[in-house]
């Protein structure tokens, strides 16, 4: 498959991917307080047609496309540490504030934009068959 077939299709998904990031942003996810946010993730998994969905008893949130011979694993974590003093914040740190295609918050960079890359990637890998 060529690049760009896989990167047109990429594009399809920016603004579901840019959604899903904000909704993570929104959510409070202090370390050992992840349970929303983990379940935000597992309803988006589904939602992209994860083949299995799971969150395991320490409240990871495990999904699965394909079942084939090779394996990928894909790995993010999702607390947040506190904002600090929300004062010093130019823009409220749970907002999610897109600007210029930037999103704004607390966790965009670290690590909530992996995840939800990570979540719509696997999605692209099942939609193309790769």
């Amino acid at each position: 498959m060529e690049m760009k077939a896989i990167y047109d299709a990429a594009l399809r998904d920016k603004e579901a991917v840019a959604r899903f990031l904000q909704d993570l942003i929104r959510i409070k996810s202090l370390s050992t307080e992840e349970k929303a946010v983990v379940e935000r993730i597992a309803e988006e998994m589904r939602k992209v047609g994860f083949d299995e969905v799971k969150i395991d008893g320490l409240g990871n949130v495990i999904g699965r496309v394909g079942n084939g011979p090779r394996r990928i694993a894909m790995d993010a974590h999702i607390d947040t540490v506190d904002v600090g003093n929300p004062e010093l914040w130019e823009i409220d740190p749970f907002a999610a504030i897109l600007k210029d295609d930037i999103i704004y918050g607390r966790g965009a960079c670290d690590m909530k934009g992996a995840m939800a890359s990570l979540v719509y990637g696997a999605k692209l890998i099942k939609e193309l068959g790769l």
